[in-house]
């Protein structure tokens, strides 16, 4: 039976040279658009054309172009950075699997393998080509805005071309209304109308270019680097986390052994609880005991507290006779002086 054969280790340094593809395609690009303006420069007629714009619709191309470049030369330098990442969680994964793979702060694949480990915890089911999507979505809706940008100019092109017809059909209308009266006038409109037309050329031209071919290859540069750095992602993680993301007996085992790691714990935590418990009641039923001896009396002790208390109660009925005598000698003086007489005292007082 043969043994199934173990992947080839990955070198990093080609790895890292592979990250650079997207820059350099990238750059090769923009080495070909500054060729095309310096065409166009050399091109006085559309450089005058273009300076002296009174309606700036070639302004707005111009200035929408160069958005598109910036936008699309910050996004490309986000994604080489993203493809270095990219080989090392690569290599990572390879020599660590995936709960060992360290993690990037601010990275698409790093958010991309930290979902996949908690998805790995937690043992519910991974939809890798779902969850690459969503982590890679911020970089896709960047390289549609690009997209987005020479689909503009492409419309901005056609505008110019329409307020060109229309400067040219005004023009050819103030030309033919004063053919025979005003050869000046004649000429100011033949004039106006030829810059109508050049208004129209000059507008479909840039926007065709720029929008329709420099900026819609910028946007594809972008596209097809997000798309193989999904790719990339992808194999790795299903050819050296496969164990860890597809459920399989040995995972199943794994997972039981780790429960049951943790339920021998909880029950070693539980006994050790356990004894403490027991040790505090038997320090406590010791201290009982100490306190009760220490509490007993002795018999002539308790012979003295019995006389101590027969002499506490005689005293309390002697207080209570006292009081009884006093009460009664009350009550014999207010009878006899309702019945008349006169105490003793008072007799002796007369």
């Amino acid at each position: 039976m043969t043994q199934p054969t173990k992947p080839m280790p990955i070198n990093q340094t080609a790895l890292d040279q592979s990250s650079l593809k997207t820059l350099a395609l990238w750059l090769i690009w923009a080495a070909v658009c500054a060729s095309v303006f310096i065409q166009v420069y050399h091109d006085s007629t559309l450089v005058e054309f273009i300076r002296y714009d009174h309606t700036r619709v070639t302004w707005v191309i111009m200035g929408a172009f160069f958005l598109g470049v910036v936008i699309s030369f910050v996004h490309v330098f986000v994604l080489t950075r993203e493809w270095f990442a990219a080989s090392r969680m690569t290599f990572r994964l390879q020599r660590h699997g995936l709960q060992g793979t360290k993690l990037e702060k601010r990275k698409a694949v790093s958010r991309l393998i930290e979902g996949l480990q908690y998805i790995e915890q937690s043992g519910a089911a991974v939809d890798l080509n779902t969850l690459s999507t969503v982590e890679f979505a911020s970089h896709i809706r960047a390289s549609r805005f690009v997209g987005l940008l020479g689909s503009l100019l492409i419309t901005m092109g056609l505008i110019g071309t329409v307020l060109g017809l229309t400067v040219t059909l005004t023009g050819l209308n103030g030309a033919l209304e004063n053919v025979s009266s005003d050869g000046m006038a004649m000429l100011a409109g033949l004039r106006e109308a030829m810059s109508g037309m050049g208004m129209a050329f000059y507008t479909t031209l840039l926007g065709s270019i720029m929008g329709g071919v420099l900026l819609r290859v910028f946007a594809y540069i972008s596209d097809n680097s997000i798309e193989a750095l999904q790719d990339t992602m992808t194999r790795a993680c299903i050819v050296y986390a496969a164990p860890a993301l597809h459920p399989s007996v040995q995972k199943d085992f794994q997972a039981l052994s780790h429960v049951l790691e943790g339920m021998e714990g909880r029950m070693q935590s539980l006994n050790a609880a356990l004894y403490e418990s027991k040790a505090a009641m038997r320090d406590f039923s010791e201290e009982m005991e100490e306190l009760t001896k220490a509490t007993q009396l002795h018999e002539d002790e308790q012979e003295i507290f019995k006389q101590i208390a027969v002499h506490r109660h005689y005293a309390k009925v002697l207080r209570y006779e006292l009081r009884l005598q006093k009460q009664l000698a009350n009550f014999k003086q207010r009878l006899l002086a309702a019945m008349g007489f006169q105490s003793t005292k008072h007799r002796d007082a007369e």
